[in-house]
């Protein structure tokens, strides 16, 4: 009898995941930080997904969600702007360089570099989605007797939604923190901008999400496996046939 009834119950698990669906990939080659990011975007949406990496350490991770969420889920990632590409820092900019640069060439990447590391430490506040920061450094050059023009930065900050009031205040923090990676910036010349992010449409629940054969084949599974459970017991019980007395007839 309870092996019987283990057996029932087990069809009906799988045949309810069966109904339900399995995962379905969505996005793969991210980093960490990338998926860690979808995925909370994705939670965030109604959408329970999960982060894997099947092809080992330099394969990148791929974000899976549940079979018939895909297409909700590119939805919700194309609203937020979801995976956004990193700035590069100093080894992605320095590691692709020429045999031998030029001294403008090395300007430029150093710029180019500087600015993505001040970028990633930006977006390492609570609340920020991206950074981008912009720097307008002087090159300074012997010939020239008038000094140029002094440095200044501009720092463009997206939030989530709900947190621009509080990274507005963070706002002279900022521009102490780029100024203070720029040899001879002021943090008075760093121009600090904080847009929030659109807020997602408000995510259906999961009843309604699901499409409605899934939902029929899984009841139609778990009453036949409710079935199933009601003849096994029958039959293992072996209950004799009600005895029928004639004086109780009438």
């Amino acid at each position: 009898m309870r092996a019987a009834g283990r057996s029932a119950g087990a069809l009906a698990a799988a045949l309810l995941a069966t109904g339900c669906g399995g995962g379905e990939e969505v996005l793969h080659g991210l980093d960490e930080p990338q998926a860690n990011q979808v995925l909370v975007a994705l939670e965030e949406g109604g959408i329970h997904g999960r982060k894997d990496r099947p092809d080992g350490a330099d394969g990148g991770w791929t974000v899976l969600v549940p079979s018939g969420a895909g297409g909700r889920a590119q939805q919700l990632l194309a609203q937020r702007e979801l995976p956004r590409p990193r700035a590069p820092g100093f080894g992605e900019v320095f590691g692709k360089g020429s045999l031998v640069p030029s001294a403008t060439e090395e300007r430029a990447l150093y710029l180019h570099a500087l600015a993505g590391e001040l970028s990633r430490s930006v977006e390492a506040i609570d609340g920020v989605l991206e950074a981008r920061v912009h720097l307008a450094l002087p090159e300074p050059g012997p010939l020239r007797p008038e000094p140029g023009p002094p440095p200044r930065a501009a720092v463009l900050v997206k939030s989530s939604p709900g947190a621009r009031e509080r990274l507005a205040a963070l706002s002279g923090g900022i521009q102490a923190l780029v100024a203070g990676a720029v040899a001879g910036l002021e943090p008075a010349a760093v121009s600090v901008v904080v847009a929030e992010a659109m807020a997602s449409p408000r995510a259906p629940s999961p009843a309604r999400g699901r499409p409605r054969w899934a939902i029929a084949a899984a009841a139609a599974a778990l009453l036949a496996a409710l079935a199933l459970t009601g003849l096994a017991l029958r039959g293992a019980l072996s209950l004799p046939p009600v005895p029928s007395w004639p004086w109780l007839k009438r």
